[in-house]
């Protein structure tokens, strides 16, 4: 058994068959790693494949989750068994497929456990990686998993400021761009009267060993303990009728109702982070996928500056210490000139960590949103099917800025496909391709975050304090900007209620076709667009109410959404809705006929038989008539060439004999030989009469008897134009 990190096969790139096992070396990960690849790629199940292997050498990770994807490395079912899967089905792609949620388990166990055997693994694997690790979800800003205090980020240090003075500053540097962030205020730290403020004002209580609160940060604005900005007087600087706008907005962050979850739960500790109670390693998941923007850079960020002040705390060790994950990194690490707060811990992560133990590894489907000169230091590069050109270029410009050869960048890119990776490692003498093993973990998909509650019961808020906060919470859901009215959509019967977008839309496809649906979309992100960017559900019409449940705790309104929001909306829908829209669809290569759109594959393939193989079987029918007549025709051309052969035979006898006249025995051989000739080419004419006969009607077989395993995917877009939107409302989703 390797002692390296199992991750899948080398893949031949020109015949495309699998050779041996390939094993990476952790400690290659000290020089990070990137993931690239788009949707469909296997990127996200390579990158659980990843971090399992990591724990199951006892390798802590903190993985930073803006989806929801990572809370699969929780669902590690050792016995592979229907029930245990049956919980986590999602019910409405079950009914898509045609299947109940328990023939969907039932099938999905099977699938898992015949994948699994296919690459050397079961139950016992399963079973020793769970021994290995604690995992917990933390949900800052919700109860959903385990809270994570945010804000105790501005407590004091436990070490005299003194000691760690460049450490805590580039702390406190990140506390205050992520803080103003929330606020939408410029951040700059040169030029911004309220970073400059804020950094100064932290600065002065920490060396005093006197932490904030935001109720104690905003009665130091309003009077400051010092009398002096660097050289000019505060009220010069700042005069104070200036400083009640930040008063003013830090004021409303503490007031706003959803915000109080950000001052409980665990407290922002990278030790506790990656090491349970008694040492154990732990996976840490920071689940952000319910937050807005700005709320994700803003822990995003104090998480990276706590993992580089504590790194920077550790001795040196050329092991892998401890491993930071995130996913979809973009608008994390842009390119020059944007710089959001993420970017400067993750710079000196990616230059300084690995003198300390620590590996990075960042995942991305747009690699072309990616600083590049920030990605030098980057080790391992796994790189899948990519979207575009332009993403191709941006890869190709990396890797052979990394030393490798264009043309062998290229080659090794046009074998990617489907869980089939361009591997390049600076510790192996070439790159490579991998296909990534199956995942021990049931890939679910973005988990809600009423399915992370019930994952993770028992580990979160205690009973009493959650009943508590219950009791506490509004009779009602926040007021809408009009024209819209709540509704209300029970989709997990959890007790958290979040706003999302609902369309009712109808859409006419490319090559015939139509579908009308129900989406429901999460509002998430700074924009009416960005919130299209997530993945809907589908939604039983009938099962949107009108009526308030009772005992639901309601999430905030996006900020957005406050001002036109329904122009914004409805922009938003035109400008992205026909992408959302593409559907797969089934071909038969060997009739060329198509699935309707939403029409499953049994459906298809009961259809096709139905059918007998439609216009292209009568076809081949008539064909095959035809050429039935032909080979009739051949049978008697050769019965006639046969007698007539026997015939110049018994003549060419009889002259030999001398019974039949004057013997001439040459010529006699020589019309026999003739005869000969002409029966052998109309043999040669009936086998190949049998032969077309035989094919056609192997090809009419083959239409009539559908093999569903010959059918092939397609992705189809709606037509130009093909798109309405039927209904527009918002709807808390429970």
């Amino acid at each position: 058994m390797s002692d390296g990190l199992y991750l899948g096969r080398q893949v031949d790139p020109a015949s495309g068959e699998l050779g041996d096992r390939l094993d990476l070396d952790p400690a290659d990960l000290l020089t990070h790693g990137l993931i690239v690849g788009m949707t469909g790629s296997g990127k996200t199940g390579l990158a659980i494949v990843l971090l399992e292997e990591l724990l199951a050498q006892g390798v802590p990770v903190l993985a930073i989750d803006p989806k929801g994807d990572l809370g699969n490395l929780l669902l590690l079912f050792e016995d592979l068994d229907a029930a245990s899967f049956e919980p986590w089905i999602d019910a409405e792609a079950a009914r898509r497929d045609g299947k109940d949620v328990t023939t969907a388990a039932r099938d999905i166990s099977g699938t898992w456990k015949n994948g699994l055997g296919e690459w050397g693994l079961g139950s016992d694997a399963i079973g020793s990686l769970k021994k290995t690790h604690d995992a917990v979800i933390f949900t800052p800003g919700s109860e959903a998993g385990v809270p994570l205090n945010v804000l105790q980020s501005l407590d004091a240090p436990a070490v005299p400021f003194e000691s760690a003075e460049e450490d805590l500053r580039d702390e406190i540097g990140g506390i205050v761009a992520g803080l103003l962030g929330l606020l939408r205020i410029d951040a700059d730290p040169l030029q911004s009267r309220e970073a400059i403020l804020l950094s100064n004002l932290i600065e002065d209580g920490w060396r005093a060993g006197r932490g904030f609160g935001l109720e104690e940060l905003i009665a130091a604005v309003a009077d400051p303990p010092f009398e002096k900005l660097g050289a000019l007087p505060v009220e010069t600087v700042f005069p104070r009728k200036d400083r009640e706008g930040l008063m003013l907005a830090l004021n409303n962050l503490l007031a706003a109702p959803s915000f109080a979850a950000w001052r409980e739960g665990e407290p922002l500790d990278v030790d506790r982070l990656l090491r349970a109670p008694g040492g154990r390693p732990r996976l840490s998941v920071v689940y952000t996928a319910h937050l807005r923007d700005e709320e994700r850079l803003f822990v995003t960020a104090l998480l990276l500056d706590k993992v580089k002040t504590w790194m920077r705390r550790q001795g040196g060790t050329s092991e892998l210490r401890a491993l930071v994950y995130m996913d979809e990194v973009f608008g994390y690490f842009p390119p020059h000139p944007r710089n959001p707060p993420t970017k400067r811990p993750l710079l000196t992560l990616l230059k300084q960590a690995r003198a300390q133990g620590v590996g990075v590894v960042l995942a991305t489907q747009n690699p072309v949103d990616l600083d590049y000169k920030g990605l030098a230091n980057m080790g391992t590069w796994m790189v899948g099917t990519l979207q575009t050109e332009q993403d191709r270029d941006r890869l190709d410009d990396g890797l052979t800025g990394a030393g490798l050869e264009k043309s062998a960048v290229d080659r090794l890119l046009d074998a990617t496909r489907k869980r089939v990776f361009l591997l390049h490692d600076v510790h192996r003498p070439e790159p490579c391709l991998l296909h990534s093993r199956w995942a021990m973990s049931y890939l679910r998909g973005p988990l809600t975050r009423d399915e992370i509650a019930r994952l993770t019961e028992g580990r979160g808020v205690a009973p009493t304090a959650q009943a508590s906060k219950e009791a506490e919470a509004p009779s009602g859901p926040p007021v809408l900007p009009p024209p819209y009215e709540s509704l209300f959509l029970s989709r997990h019967g959890g007790q958290q209620a979040d706003l999302h977008l609902l369309v009712k839309h109808a859409a006419r496809y490319k090559g015939g076709g139509e579908t009308v649906g129900v989406s429901a979309w999460p509002l998430g992100g700074a924009t009416a667009a960005e919130a299209l960017e997530a993945p809907p559900f589908e939604v039983a019409e009938e099962a949107v109410a009108a009526d308030s449940p009772p005992g639901v705790r309601y999430g905030s309104l996006p900020a957005w959404l406050a001002s036109d929001a329904e122009k914004e909306i409805e922009r938003a829908l035109r400008q992205r809705l026909p992408d959302k829209l593409s559907v797969t669809v089934y071909v038969d290569p060997v009739t060329g006929e198509q699935s309707g759109p939403g029409e499953t594959r049994e459906a298809f393939v009961e259809r096709l038989r139905a059918d007998g193989g439609g216009k292209a079987a009568e076809k081949l029918r008539t064909r095959l008539e035809k050429k039935k007549a032909v080979l009739a025709e051949r049978q008697e051309e050769v019965e006639g060439r046969r007698q007539e052969k026997w015939f110049a035979i018994g003549k060419a006898v009889l002259r030999m004999t001398g019974l039949g006249g004057r013997r001439r025995s040459a010529s006699g051989v020589d019309a026999v030989l003739t005869k000969d000739r002409l029966e052998d080419k109309a043999e040669a004419r009936l086998a190949a009469a049998r032969a077309e006969v035989a094919d056609l009607e192997q090809q009419l077989k083959n239409l009539v008897e559908i093999d569903p395993e010959r059918l092939q995917e397609e992705t189809l877009s709606p037509a130009r134009g093909g798109v309405k939107v039927l209904r527009q409302d918002l709807v808390w989703v429970y």
